[in-house]
């Protein structure tokens, strides 16, 4: 039956046929009461809903408990929607630029801490210049030589000149740490005098750093400097820098690390801060005038609101802050982690706590010793997973399985090895080998601030790819590091 007609023809015949039988039988046919049977006819068809409507919400129910199971999502519970943001997307692919340097301060055994506190169970000290605006404008000149270096690479040798890959460069956690084991406040608040205003030391570095990637050249690029460590004692006295107090204990000091992350070229508003929750207990040296908090089992670093200071600060200088791990950029959704967040999962337990539990295209992690299969790694199907660490290496994965995202899998695999070959295939997630390096050596820029001593730059990040090439040099500069360009996700929308 393949028409109404049909079907109506078809019916006439049978009713017809039956006429006849029961004609035949002796059976009295009564004329049918049509309300009676549109009325039956109505009441079979509300059944038939309601018990549809019944079984729908049993499925759902179902489906929904299966795809919150143990935090992980049913196949099915898996849809890609296409937004408003996807359609305006920017950029294709992107591209990954790590500048590799230890962070991790200097090594006493080779005299690296001379007149400086020691961590007698590390062999370590914080590097840098006590007068701590030399020390601030030495770390933002190493950053401009870098930047320089990148810009001599115009004619695309090396970076992808295609205005639809976006670089993203990023520099280790603690890069701006300082000679203390953090800032203080009074580096932060601008000078006010009469109608004329300086800017606070930090700022000023930051601005300088905004001119440096406001360049043409920089116009593609996402870029995360590293952290900056912060301490803070009293909101009412912000000139009062915390070193400059007697036997100070932990519980009195509001600590803070957080990156700035910052969109290069002109003609928009991406700045940001990221902060970092969990405090780590190679965060702060033993022995040193900082107190380190985790002696006193402080395990969270404070709310940056909890400092009005520095609230007040950023929000002078345009710079937005977010605690919550994910900015979206050109529609490019973008979570962001820092060392021992990434290790407890932070950003893929903020994505479970949104309404929408939506994975992110690009993860980016800084770290001062961690790596990118210490934790979760929660991106979409094709997204891609950046690392700089302060130990020091770099490293880049995408994912490349078409399953259910498992926090256990995706860029972890092995789950236990930190040597990264590529590996790839159906339910595996690719690292992927760097494909060259620029050596730093500008031994008297670094010399004091950051170590000549410690494993750092293309030949620990090799060493790390089972490539050993480390016993052939005594001194490992620092180096940027340039990725292949990868492809993103084709759209941005996956929920779990």
């Amino acid at each position: 039956m393949t028409s109404n007609t049909t079907a109506t023809e078809t019916e006439r015949l049978l009713r017809s046929e039956e006429g006849e039988s029961n004609a035949a039988k002796g059976v009295n046919i009564q004329p049918q009461n049509h309300e009676s049977s549109s009325l039956q006819r109505a009441i079979v068809f509300g059944m038939f809903l309601v018990a549809a409507l019944l079984l729908y919400s049993l499925f759902v129910f179902w489906h929904d408990r299966r795809a919150h199971e143990y935090g992980k999502p049913d196949t099915d519970a898996l849809r890609f929607e296409t937004k408003e943001e996807d359609l305006k997307r920017k950029y294709r692919a992107t591209q990954f630029i790590s500048f590799t340097i230890n962070t991790m301060g200097g090594l006493a055994k080779y005299g690296e801490c001379k007149h400086r506190h020691v961590d007698n169970n590390l062999g370590t000290c914080y590097l840098g210049d006590y007068n701590i605006t030399n020390d601030v404008h030495q770390r933002v000149l190493i950053l401009k030589q870098v930047l320089h270096r990148l810009k001599q690479d115009r004619n695309g040798t090396r970076i992808d000149p295609d205005p639809s890959t976006l670089k993203v460069m990023m520099v280790p956690e603690f890069y701006m740490r300082g000679p203390h084991g953090a800032y203080a406040a009074t580096q932060i608040i601008d000078k006010h005098n009469g109608s004329t205003t300086t800017p606070g030391l930090l700022m000023e570095a930051a601005a300088k750093i905004r001119q440096v990637i406001a360049d043409d050249f920089f116009e593609n690029w996402l870029f995360v400097f590293g952290t900056l460590t912060y301490a803070q004692v009293d909101d009412d006295q912000p000139e009062k820098p915390w070193w400059s107090y007697d036997d100070l204990n932990a519980t009195e000091v509001i600590y803070l690390n957080f990156a700035p992350v910052l969109m290069g070229g002109t003609g928009h508003n991406h700045y940001y801060v990221m902060t970092k929750k969990y405090i780590s207990v190679g965060d702060f040296l033993g022995r040193t005038t900082l107190p380190d908090p985790t002696l006193l089992h402080i395990k969270q670093y404070a709310h940056l609101h909890e400092s009005s200071v520095l609230s007040k600060a950023l929000e002078a200088h345009n710079t937005k802050l977010v605690e919550h791990n994910i900015i979206t950029i050109h529609g490019i959704r973008i979570g962001v982690e820092i060392c021992l967040d990434h290790l407890l999962g932070r950003l893929w337990k903020t994505i479970q706590e949104e309404e929408n539990s939506q994975l992110v295209d690009m993860h980016l992690i800084v770290s001062g010793g961690l790596d990118i299969e210490s934790g979760p790694n929660p991106v979409v199907q094709g997204g891609v997973v950046y690392n700089t660490d302060g130990e020091a290496s770099s490293a880049a994965c995408t994912r490349t399985d078409t399953k259910v995202f498992d926090p256990e899998s995706v860029c972890r695999t092995p789950p236990s090895a930190r040597k990264r070959v590529p590996i790839g295939g159906d339910g595996l997630s690719n690292f992927v080998v760097l494909q060259s390096c620029i050596d730093e050596e500008h031994e008297e820029l670094l010399t004091g601030f950051y170590s000549q001593f410690q494993t750092q730059g293309c030949a620990n990040t090799l060493n790390k790819y089972g490539i050993n090439v480390m016993d052939k040099f005594k001194f490992y500069p620092p180096s940027i590091e340039i990725y292949p360009t990868i492809d993103l996700p084709r759209k941005s929308d996956y929920y779990t």
